[in-house]
């Protein structure tokens, strides 16, 4: 099934949105085609698709779909190319993009990886009012585990110079 889902995107979906100019909607599609693409292993297409709908999302200004471009290209830096480096402006503009939409899920989930992933690579600067937007967000959602997680991270960084 997922073939065929994928080759409706490809073929169908996307020629479609693409020729009655609905740039919005093309770019959903390529992330979608690109989702499936990570899922099986061709990071490489699957960042030119996301890429692709960044920019795209860029031109519309479609701030919402900025953030999700960049969540998905900080996950394929940190999961398929392992480079923590690389996934953390993606993962800072994600958070800020979802701070100003005031999006409690995305700012609590981006906000955990973002506070796990500045703490991993020694940047310690911020990282505290990070990690508390995010419990704040996850309390808000009702989710415990992202409240205890980022309470247990805090707690890691103790007193220490948050400029650091």
């Amino acid at each position: 099934e997922v073939d065929e889902a994928l080759r409706i995107r490809r073929e169908v979906q996307l020629p479609t949105f693409e020729r009655i100019g609905d740039t919005r909607e093309a770019a959903v599609t390529w992330g979608k085609i690109a989702d499936v693409l990570q899922q099986r292993g061709d990071v490489d297409e699957a960042v030119e698709l996301q890429l692709k709908r960044l920019e795209a999302n860029e031109r519309l200004g479609n701030i919402d779909g900025i953030a999700a471009a960049n969540w998905d290209l900080a996950q394929i830096d940190l999961f398929h190319r392992e480079d923590l480096h690389a996934a953390v402006p993606r993962l800072v503009t994600s958070f800020q993009h979802l701070l100003k939409l005031q999006r409690p899920d995305g700012i609590a989930i981006v906000g955990i990886t973002l506070g796990e992933v500045m703490l991993a690579i020694g940047v310690h600067a911020h990282v505290r009012q990070v990690l508390q937007a995010c419990q704040a967000a996850a309390a808000v959602i009702g989710d415990a585990d992202i409240v205890s997680r980022a309470e247990e991270l805090m707690e890691t960084i103790g007193d220490e110079d948050e400029e650091s």
